[in-house]
């Protein structure tokens, strides 16, 4: 068998698997030990260091111990402020035989000097000379400067006159806890002297000891005595750990070593153990390669394993691979280079999936559309009885649904909305997700969009009918406030009766499609329960009276009178508890005696939409009792009054010019309104009103001026005396006929003839 594919990566896996314990444990151990060996060392480092501390130290103070006891015998403080002689000789014998007992203690190397500073003198090994021949001036100072009755100087820089680089020097001031001393006990020893005592070790590496300048004073490196430690990296190394012992790494020389430090609290000396990192190291590298080849050998094994253990893990992965391909109808094609088995399961697994995802959902899409279809037609009454049970059965109908009830909703207006018309179905399917998501999936049986409506049919098994009712009321107020919420439309939903057959559902269809006509006295955004709807009705009060004077002012196209009565009228209607047909009675009535009036003249009115419906239809359409308000005013009433205005005024204009033609023919008569309207065969205030509407003045009002116009003619055209015109005008006597023509033209008749016949006489 080919490695390719999966077997690679099962084989490389399990190699991994077994060798990454292996190489962690490994150099876990390898670093462990170099670690616990590193400890070891250092451990045993500074424990070395801690030794040679309490070695020096322990010589030291030794040494101290005697020099004070020394400077506080009686035989130094009774002479130290004593002018001494070579004379006297027994008191300098007695003090360097002191000073000889100082000489023999655990320093081989020891020159102790007695100087008696007030008195200048000094005593030694080599007996009493002057102060000057064994300190110098600015030694002196320094010592007696320098706080402190008790002290070790390190000279390891910069030697004082008369001393070599490396001298260690006790100072004890004379008199002890003196602030002005008159002597000093100097006790000069070398570092090598002290060397000798610090603990020597098999283990490599090398002992320094720096003074409290930080001046080398001991030393077993490349490093002189006096040297400043603190010019070198490691020291800063040390001085960063803020510690004042501890362990620390760093280059010294050109090594990487490890430094254990001890700073002493006696004399501020600082104790250094430097070890090569590569000397601890050494063991660790050879416990490292014994190491490696335990894991390697051990790597062997695991390899053999888990080759072998691989390729009996890879057989049921091959198996199914070739299942796979057959299941898919693909060939079982072999492996390209780098395959991977699973992705190709996989991908033939999803195709699987994808065609079983694909026929489930034409099939579920196809059995939702069958159910609504099945619905619908229960709906309509379209299934006989026979079928019921066996469809219901067939599309997993509960047929022991104790309760069924059927919900119609309904848009109330697009009125105000964003939407037009033509988003009207849109809306409906809209409404219908947002009703699905909402009604309880228990109890919802269909749910679907017929005409203008979502119809929703319910069930429920509850013992209670009017728990039933409750809870349809409290999901109805949950659809209307969604449906507002979302889609900023007002819908209102009527409700049909409960039923307990669903052989019953299409006269429940019918109920809550009936409920919504209700609408139109109740409102938008209403909840109709059919039941509430037809509880009352049967004694129909139709508002006559309140008819008789909308009629009226219809005639007398008065249309803010007639929208007044109007109103009265619907509110008038809409108080009394009727059925619907009852009302729908009511306004058809109204609407027949308002296209009489308008038959009446003559004249019809276009009353189709621009969908061609009928007026009936028109009418029967709307919702609310402001819609039937609004559509009486504007579609009926307000082009009623329009049409009757306009046949109207034509008619006055007609009666008006027949009016006036007859007083233009007949003013020298005794002509007369009730005459004229007898020819006219109108009544007399008729022709006066009309008359009076057309021309703006009555009927004698017109004759009067008209006969003073011919009056005023004949007088400037003719020479008919004054009685004549009188008299053809039809006046009683000239007076009459001269006292009217004065009021209205200001002068008589004569005076104004004689005015047109001769201007020059005014």
């Amino acid at each position: 068998m080919k490695l390719n594919g999966y077997l690679q990566r099962l084989i490389a896996f399990t190699l991994l698997l077994s060798m990454l314990p292996v190489a962690i444990l490994g150099i876990f151990s390898y670093f462990k030990s170099s670690s616990d060996i590193q400890d070891k060392v250092n451990d045993g480092n500074m424990l070395r260091l801690k030794q040679t501390q309490m070695t020096v130290e322990q010589v030291l103070k030794t040494v101290e111990h005697t020099a004070v006891r020394f400077a506080n015998s009686p035989l130094v403080n009774d002479h130290i402020d004593v002018s001494l002689t070579p004379h006297e000789f027994g008191i300098v014998g007695d003090l360097m035989n002191e000073l000889t007992t100082l000489s023999g203690g655990q320093l081989q190397y020891m020159d102790p000097v007695l100087i008696s500073v007030r008195e200048g003198w000094a005593v030694s090994d080599d007996g009493l000379s002057p102060m000057a021949d064994k300190i110098g001036y600015d030694e002196l100072n320094y010592y007696l400067e320098r706080p402190g009755q008790s002290f070790w100087i390190s000279e390891a820089g910069d030697p004082f006159t008369g001393s070599q680089a490396g001298d260690i020097n006790l100072v004890i001031k004379i008199p002890l806890n003196d602030r002005n001393p008159s002597g000093l006990l100097l006790v000069r020893t070398s570092s090598g002297d002290v060397n000798r005592h610090i603990f020597k070790s098999q283990r490599s590496g090398s002992i320094m000891v720096l003074d409290h300048q930080d001046r080398v004073l001991l030393s077993e490196t490349e490093l002189a005595i006096g040297d400043n430690a603190a010019r070198h990296g490691f020291f800063q190394d040390i001085q960063n750990t803020g510690l004042t012992s501890g362990y620390t790494e760093s280059d010294v020389g050109e090594e990487r070593s490890a430094i254990s430090f001890i700073e002493s609290s006696y004399n501020g000396w600082s104790y250094l153990s430097i070890v090569s990192i590569d000397d601890i190291t050494s063991e660790s590298r050879m416990i490292g390669w014994l190491t490696l080849v335990i894991c390697v050998m051990t790597l062997l094994f695991t390899s053999l394993i888990s080759f072998f253990g691989s390729f009996r893990m890879y057989q049921p992965i091959r198996s199914l691979y070739d299942l796979s391909a057959q299941m898919t109808g693909t060939t079982a094609e072999p492996l390209a280079r780098g395959g991977d088995e699973f992705r190709i399961i996989s991908e033939r697994i999803q195709r699987l999936d994808m065609n079983r995802s694909r026929l489930t959902e034409q099939l579920d899409r196809q059995v939702e559309q069958l159910n609504e279809f099945f619905m619908l037609k229960l709906l309509h009454g379209e299934i006989p009885r026979k079928d019921i049970g066996e469809r219901l059965h067939m599309f997993g109908y509960d047929e022991s649904t104790m309760h069924q009830c059927v919900l119609a909703i309904q848009i109330d207006t697009l009125e105000g909305t964003l939407y037009e018309e033509k988003d009207k179905d849109l809306m409906l399917f809209a409404m219908k997700n947002i009703v699905t998501e909402l009604a309880p999936s228990q109890g919802l049986h269909a749910c679907m969009v017929t005409g203008h409506s979502v119809i929703v049919v319910r069930g429920s098994n509850q013992s209670s009918k009017e728990q039933f009712l409750q809870e349809l009321y409290a999901e109805a107020e949950t659809f209307q406030k969604e449906i507002k919420h979302y889609l900023k439309l007002k819908a209102s939903i009527g409700i049909s009766r409960v039923y307990s057959d669903f052989e019953q559902l299409p006269l429940a269809y019918s109920e809550s499609v009936e409920a919504l006509k209700y609408r139109m006295k109740l409102g938008y955004e209403s909840i109709l329960f059919i039941e509430d709807m037809t509880s009352g009705g049967g004694n129909l009060a139709y508002p006559e009276q309140l008819e008789n004077r909308l009629l009226d002012a219809v005639k007398e196209t008065n249309a803010d009178q007639a929208v007044t009565l109007l109103e009265e009228w619907v509110n008038e209607l809409f108080r009394t508890e009727l059925r619907i047909d009852e009302y729908r009675l009511s306004l058809v009535r109204l609407l027949t005696q308002i296209m009489r009036i308008v038959q009446d003249t003559g004249e019809s009115l276009r009353w189709q939409d621009q969908e061609n419906k009928s007026v009936i239809d028109q009418l029967f359409e709307l919702n609310s009792r402001q819609d039937i308000l609004e559509w009486f005013r504007d579609t009926v009433i307000a082009p009623a009054v329009t049409l009757l205005d306009e046949r109207r005024g034509e008619k006055y204009k007609s009666i008006s010019d027949e009016v006036i033609r007859i007083i233009h023919e007949e003013y020298d008569t005794d002509l007369t309104l009730e005459e004229c309207a007898a020819r006219l065969h109108y009544h007399p205030s008729y022709i006066w009103r009309i008359l009076r509407k057309e021309s703006g003045i009555s009927f004698s009002e017109y004759l009067a001026q008209h006969r003073l116009k011919m009056a005023k003619q004949w007088l400037e055209e003719t020479e008919m005396t004054i009685t004549e015109i009188a008299e053809r005008l039809r006046y009683n006597n000239a007076q009459n006929f001269i006292r009217y023509f004065k009021k209205m033209e200001g002068v008589s008749p004569g005076k104004y003839r004689k005015q047109h016949h001769d201007p020059d006489a005014s």
